[in-house]
């Protein structure tokens, strides 16, 4: 977390805005580091975001180091998305990799053992790998605490985020009761703060202290059809680009 310390939200009143799903050249992102943070900075009023590149943490750690020279006005956390044997989960505050392709609930326990929180990303999606209804409730109902999930994605605005969106919120409402977020998971600049979660205060702890209270709120607006298929193009030559780079790495990634 960047040690900057903050007092009232960037657009005014009580409650801050967080995206806490964003991916970067590190991954499947089209953006690099500071392209990404500056874009945050000046055309956003988000109060904090959490880098969550696909199975590393490095990317997030890296902007960190950019972040805490920058003097930029909102805050940071490291983050990643782990692909579990179940789906994607979000990993947030976490300082090492979790390790991917691991049982769903060693992987949410292994978050915990690492300081972090996890989050069901674009859970019951068809068009991605997501926790499907059954995974998630058996984890609920699992009687070790540390292998509870800490929040929900309920508003994720992309095609797969849009889908199920309707069975997805009654199964939190009814079954499992879980602070619910909203966030972009941007894989270009201008889908960031698309979606976001609204919480009491502007601070990463403050964040962390909300999702505990259950005192989130998911926001924001769905892409057109249009939009999405121009992000999955761009997303398809990253993805090939992180091939060619995971088969032959040539020193930092920026």
């Amino acid at each position: 977390m960047s040690p900057v310390t903050r007092g009232r939200p960037r657009q005014g009143g009580d409650r801050g805005k967080a995206d806490m799903h964003l991916h970067t050249l590190y991954s499947d992102g089209t953006a690099d580091l500071r392209a990404l943070l500056d874009h945050v900075e000046r055309h956003t009023d988000l109060d904090l975001i959490a880098i969550t590149d696909h199975e590393r943490i490095d990317g997030a750690l890296r902007a960190r180091e950019i972040h805490a020279a920058g003097g930029y006005s909102y805050e940071l956390v490291v983050g990643e998305e782990v692909t579990t044997r179940r789906g994607h989960l979000l990993a947030l505050f976490v300082e090492e990799r979790i390790p991917a392709l691991r049982p769903l609930a060693e992987t949410v326990e292994r978050i915990h053992a690492a300081g972090g929180i996890a989050i069901a990303a674009h859970p019951l999606a068809p068009l991605t790998p997501s926790l499907g209804r059954r995974s998630l409730l058996a984890l609920q109902a699992d009687p070790r605490d540390e292998r509870h999930l800490d929040g929900i994605e309920l508003m994720n605005p992309s095609a797969a985020g849009r889908s199920r969106q309707i069975a997805r919120r009654r199964l939190n409402e009814d079954l499992l009761h879980l602070a619910a977020v909203g966030n972009s998971d941007a894989h270009v600049l201008e889908g960031i703060g698309t979606a976001w979660t609204s919480f009491p205060g502007a601070s990463a702890t403050e964040y962390r202290a909300a999702l505990e209270a259950g005192a989130t709120r998911p926001d924001g607006a769905f892409w057109s059809n249009l939009h999405n298929v121009a992000v999955y193009r761009r997303q398809l030559v990253a993805k090939a680009r992180h091939l060619r780079h995971t088969l032959r790495p040539s020193g930092e990634w920026r």
